[in-house]
């Protein structure tokens, strides 16, 4: 089943974690609880505790009753899937990621960096433009306009003034304007995202509270191009009329990366998906969805499919993390421990070189460059790995990949796939001796399913070996899921990976700029062909107006007929399909010329994700203090003989 939409199009994601598949079955009504008496009440009758509410930080039950009688939030109870009832308040709020037309095309939105209270206070925001949204509001497609020019022309952007203006002992808050003009104005939204984070509220202890975050593109006219601030009022005095000065807003252009960096900062790890979490293909598919990754090409084009993910998870080799806060955005990451090796010979004529795997072919012929030492996904069923078991996977991996030797020339016949029986099988290869090297970690999006962002933890061992060609050879591993793989192997220095890596970096920088220069060709095609097309449309749409209103057609004239309106709908196909691509393009567009995600995360998240390993947090110094200890302990030795000798 995929994502669930609601009327209008939007997407409504399924409630996270133990909620999933929850259900509302009773909701707090003002008739209900028509006082704060009433809803105490209410609370304490269905399980949720209302001491000390009101205490310190937190608020009181005259708050939350409050809340529900100005709709600015729900109160319901639901009924998960095993069965259990649970209170939840639940709050709407939009997201807008206000920009012009010209920024939108560039991916630059406005980031409010910073506010400032009347009273001079000021605090640091990092957000984007956010409004709290009525429940009489939702669902939010019905009213989006309404809502986002509410946002931007009434309120956090309603008064424009220059960046430079900040409240001090000499520059008061500036009085109301009642005749002031807004010179904003919505011209278009585009819904992007819509999550729910569900967490315990700190303002109403005890009680859970799901966020419904809606993700906006809110493109306006009149804005500077230069940054500005911005001053909120609050809503009239009862009475008087008079508003006061409610924040001094700081606003910065900004490209969405840098944006993003900004709002994973103070992220969590909310969700960790591993084996025995998904029943099949199908559901795994759902919450990817759900997280807005597409798997469109996924089991396509050489890619892997959902199934081969799930085998993976199920096998303990790789495991999904859901990692975001309420106001910021999510992240999903496929996490992998991968085992690479450093394969040496014995061999005199082989010193300072070591193998080097410089293509794959999978069994259907198709060969892929990968450029990289031996590797292989660990495992993570039995956690902490120590010493011995990464020496006992070190061992395995070369069995298994080098087991079945031919020449430098050979590769897999698709049609007929070899088998054990057709190759050189037991080379007698022997692990010499096997030593840790190094721990770090990378993050890119997958080469096999596109669009996941993975990070790899990568354990460097070198290994030693007796036994190995002296020359360049391939190799055919019939152990790995989906194979016979043939593997090419050649023997290189350091200095001469270095060139290969370089080389093949500069190939795809070339190809890059290459695909970019592409895609801005085939946006700037596509935007002409709309305007083209628009142009069609309006004169078409003007003859079936004229048709339709004319009394009557005399020859030679067209008249009102199917064939008219058969082709403004064909042309307004037509217009909204090209609209589509050329988005598409300018994503795509800014996704190439947009900085790694690497980059884009902050150094404490990064930190976060990197700390969890397979190993204990001491294993890798303890395991140099040992190897510097063994190091000394030989040179001692050999300069005590040889002291002996003289």
């Amino acid at each position: 089943m995929a994502r669930r939409r609601s009327e209008g199009g939007a997407t409504i994601p399924t409630l996270p974690g133990e909620l999933n598949g929850a259900h509302p079955i009773e909701s707090a009504t003002l008739q209900e609880v028509p006082t704060e008496q009433h809803l105490a009440q209410w609370l304490e009758a269905r399980g949720v505790s209302t001491n000390g509410w009101g205490d310190g930080v937190t608020k009181s039950v005259g708050k939350l009753w409050k809340e529900l009688k100005g709709s600015e939030a729900g109160l319901d109870v639901w009924r998960t899937a095993e069965g259990k009832s649970m209170v939840m308040r639940s709050t709407h709020v939009l997201r807008g990621k206000v920009c012009s037309q010209l920024s939108y095309e560039r991916g630059v939105f406005l980031f409010n960096t910073w506010q400032q209270f009347a009273d001079g206070r000021k605090r640091t925001r990092n957000g984007l433009l956010s409004e709290k949204l009525n429940t009489e509001e939702i669902p939010l497609e019905d009213h989006l306009h309404e809502v986002c020019k509410r946002a931007v022309e009434e309120e956090e952007m309603g008064f424009l003034i220059d960046t430079a203006f900040v409240i001090s002992p000499t520059n008061p808050p500036p009085d109301f304007d009642p005749e002031y003009k807004c010179p904003l104005k919505v011209i278009d939204e585009k819904f992007v995202d819509y999550t729910i984070e569900v967490e315990e509220s700190k303002s109403f202890p005890g009680l859970q509270t799901a966020y419904h975050l809606y993700t906006v593109d809110i493109i306006c006219s009149g804005l500077p191009g230069v940054d500005f601030n911005t001053l909120e009022y609050n809503d009239p005095d009862d009475g008087a009329g008079k508003r006061k000065l409610k924040y001094v807003h700081a606003w910065n252009w900004l490209n969405w990366p840098t944006i993003q960096r900004y709002l994973f900062e103070g992220s969590q790890l909310k969700e960790t998906k591993k084996k025995g979490a998904f029943t099949s293909p199908e559901a795994l598919e759902i919450w990817l969805m759900q997280h807005s990754l597409s798997t469109e090409r996924w089991g396509t084009e050489g890619f892997k499919s959902c199934a081969a993910l799930l085998k993976e998870i199920e096998n303990d080799e790789s495991q999904l993390e859901l990692w975001g806060r309420h106001d910021g955005v999510q992240l999903l990451m496929r996490v992998v421990h991968v085992l690479q090796l450093k394969v040496i010979s014995d061999d005199p004529r082989l010193q300072n070189k070591f193998l080097l795997q410089t293509w794959s072919q999978s069994r259907d012929g198709r060969v892929r460059d990968v450029s990289r030492l031996m590797s292989k996904k660990l495992t993570c069923a039995q956690v902490p790995f120590d010493e011995s078991r990464f020496n006992r996977a070190a061992e395995t991996v070369v069995q298994s990949q080098i087991n079945y030797l031919a020449d430098v020339h050979f590769s897999l016949n698709p049609g007929r796939p070899p088998t054990t029986e057709d190759m050189n099988g037991d080379p007698e290869v022997d692990v010499l001796s096997t030593k840790l090297v190094g721990m770090h970690h990378d993050i890119e999006e997958s080469p096999s399913f596109p669009g996941l962002h993975t990070m790899y933890h990568l354990y460097t061992m070198e290994v030693e070996c007796s036994g190995l060609p002296h020359s360049d050879f391939t190799s055919v591993d019939f152990e790995r899921n989906g194979g016979p793989f043939a593997y090419g192997w050649k023997w290189r220095t350091l200095p001469e990976s270095l060139d290969i890596l370089h080389s093949r970096a500069q190939a795809l920088e070339r190809q890059d700029n290459k695909r970019r220069r592409a895609l801005q060709s085939q946006s700037l095609m596509v935007t002409d062909n709309v305007e083209h097309l628009e142009r069609i449309l309006g004169i078409a749409q003007r003859m079936a107006e004229e048709s339709s209103t004319s009394s009557g057609s005399s020859a030679g004239v067209l008249g009102p007929s199917q064939d008219v309106s058969e082709l403004v709908h064909g042309l307004a196909e037509a217009v909204a399909s090209l609209r589509s691509v050329a988005e598409s393009s300018r994503l795509e567009e800014q996704t190439c010329a947009g900085a790694s995600l690497a980059e884009s995360l902050p150094p404490a998240m990064l930190s976060k994700m990197a700390s969890d390993t397979i190993t204990t947090d001491s294993f890798f110094e303890e395991v140099m203090a040992k190897q510097r200890t063994e190091t000394v302990g030989r040179r001692t030795s050999a300069r005590s003989w040889d002291l002996g000798c003289n």
